[in-house]
Formats: C-alpha cells, structure tokens, sequence
C-alpha cells in the first residue's frame, strides 16, 4: 500500500497483534525535492486537464530468465481521480501467472510498551501554547500560505491554530483535489483484487523485522515544528509550481504513454514531505537508517525465487523503483537478468 499522505500514517505503520505491535511500512525511494521558488504574489493558475473516463492504464516491463518471465507493473501517486482502467494486458499477463509478488514493504513488531514510547505519530493536531502560524512562520513565507488557503481552503480559521506539518497535509490534499488528482487510489490493492479473480497466488514480499527496544532518539517539540514548517514551505513550493507537472505525469500513467512518462519522472521525485518526514523518523528512531536498502534485497531475493519457480510471474513496485537507473529492475539487469521495457521507450 502507497504511504498515504496523512498525519495519522502510523495508523498505517503499526496495528495490534496478540502480544505485539506490528506494522507495514511501503518500500520509499529516495527523494529528491526541488527548492521552492521566491514568493509568488498570488498563486499560479497553471493546470492540465486531468484525463477522465476509461483508460488503457500502465504498459509493463518484462524481466526474463531463460524462458521465464516477470511482467511488472509500476505504481504511480497522484493519478486522476475520475478515471477507469481496463487493465487488458495486465489481465493477461495475470491470467497466464502463477503468482503475484505483492509490493514491497516492511513489516515490523514490536512490544506495545515500545511503541507507546515512541514518537512516530505526532498525537496533537494544534501548536502548543495556542502559537499561530502567523508567529511562526516568516512573513514572506506566511504571505505565500494566505494566498494558498484562500484559493485552496477558504477561511478556515482553525488552520491558524495547527502544526505546520497538518496544514501541509491540508494543502497538498485540496490542491491534488482541485487538479483532478488523488493520492488514496489503492492500485496495488486493484492488482491484488484482479489477481483473486484470475486465480493467481498473491505472495507478500516483506522485510520482516522485530524490534525489542529502541534509543532515546525522540525529536523535542521545537526539532519537530521546524521540521513542519519546513515541510509546509515544500508543500506550497509544490503547488505554486508542480501541479501541471503532476498533472501530466499522473495522465502519463493512466494513458500507458510510458515514454512522456520516464520524461517527467527524469531525476524529479515527488513525495509527498509528510510522507518521508514521518518515515525517515520512524527508521531514525528505531536505529535503522538502511531500512529501504533491506527492503530491496528481500525483494531482489523474492524475485530471483519467483522466476526460478515460476514460469510466468506478475510483480507490483512503483514506477521510481522500475524506472530509476538504480531502480530495482536495475539491479537485476546488472545481475544478468534481461529487461525489457514498453516498446515506446529507449533499452
């Protein structure tokens, strides 16, 4: 499941067990954010008309081993909130497959003890004290918030009152909403569904992880709102600026044009910063910084597996991890295995 961009994610991180916590915490790639532009002096109305309606939806890559194969799927956010995908060749590819390899995550337990005393969900929603946005941030940079609100929020007022990094989350959603975008498709889920009703083995590629104790890393209360006002300073760059590319890169996905699409992903990652700030704590707290590198070696592991067990085999992973040149179809090309990618793109 796509890390949902979203102040209660450790909702998605952690649940309860019998004796212990556990949680799935989705395979990230690195993020490279670009810097946010000077001030704007009113927001900038530039968008695509996002693609509607029934679509072709995603081409897949092909990873072979002799005479066995591995379609690949790769998973995009935002995509278009009003469009359908017939899924016609990955049906196919499902239909011929013995088992699909669910995305990639983590999957860690721990004591309820530890988990309670760790910071992974920040719990208040308003700042402490009764501080405004007003008195924290900039006047430039709160400024440029006033514009977004009016144009995103309307007057909420309450906003005033809240941590920096819930109004980035406020912001992001209303914008991907009024661009005709959405971050909560569950693709995966879609592809596990589909793979049910073809009779295809659904298999969890998770790096399994139990966790006894942790250190005393805990950010204080100030270490935490700079790092939510830097998040909302991200978070409005992104919309005064990024949106038409979202835009295209989400109609992209949807239409199969994989070639525009490896075009606008070109060294440009967008996480949403809620997202890798609340995911680069839990691993910074729980004292394990290489986290998504042991993700990729149980996935690395799984498929090797599955393409000596099966003849035909679907695989989920995100579009960063297929198509990054240190991706993870990458690394099986350099461990010789052959790739193939949709015909409209270069080898």
């Amino acid at each position: 499941m796509h890390a949902k961009i979203a102040v209660g994610l450790a909702a998605l991180l952690v649940t309860a067990t019998a004796w212990a916590q556990s949680g799935t915490l989705p395979a990230q790639p690195a993020s490279t954010q670009s810097s946010p532009a000077p001030a704007p002096a009113a927001a900038i109305q530039l968008q695509t008309v996002t693609v509607r309606g029934e679509q072709p939806g995603p081409a897949l890559w092909e990873v072979r081993k002799g005479d066995h194969v591995m379609w690949v799927i790769g998973t995009l956010w935002p995509l278009p909130k009003h469009a359908q995908w017939q899924w016609t060749q990955l049906e196919q590819a499902l239909a011929r497959s013995t088992e699909l390899l669910e995305a990639p995550s983590a999957h860690l337990k721990m004591p309820p003890s530890l988990y309670s005393r760790l910071t992974l969900q920040p719990a208040a929603r308003l700042n402490p004290g009764g501080a405004t946005l007003q008195s924290l941030l900039a006047p430039d940079m709160y400024a440029r918030w006033q514009v977004l609100k009016r144009q995103y929020l309307g007057n909420d007022d309450a906003l005033e009152f809240m941590r920096p990094i819930v109004v980035a989350e406020q912001l992001y959603d209303k914008a991907l909403d009024a661009s005709g975008l959405s971050d909560d498709i569950d693709v995966p889920g879609m592809v596990e569904k589909l793979a049910h009703r073809h009779g295809t083995r659904v298999i969890g590629v998770r790096y399994e992880l139990l966790i006894s104790h942790a250190p005393s890393t805990a950010k204080t209360m100030d270490q935490s709102q700079q790092q939510g006002i830097a998040c909302l300073d991200e978070t409005m760059g992104m919309v005064e600026h990024d949106l038409p590319k979202l835009t295209q890169r989400a109609n992209a996905w949807a239409t199969g044009d994989m070639k525009s699409l490896q075009q606008l992903m070109q060294d440009t990652h967008y996480e949403p910063c809620v997202v890798a700030a609340i995911n680069g704590d839990f691993e910074h707290q729980l004292n394990i910084p290489d986290l998504p590198q042991r993700i990729e070696d149980t996935w690395i592991t799984a498929a090797q597996e599955a393409l000596t067990r099966n003849k035909r085999t679907v695989a989920i992973l995100s579009m960063e991890q297929v198509m990054a040149p240190d991706g993870y179809l990458a690394k099986l090309k350099s461990l010789g295995y052959v790739i193939r990618p949709p015909e409209d793109l270069e080898p």
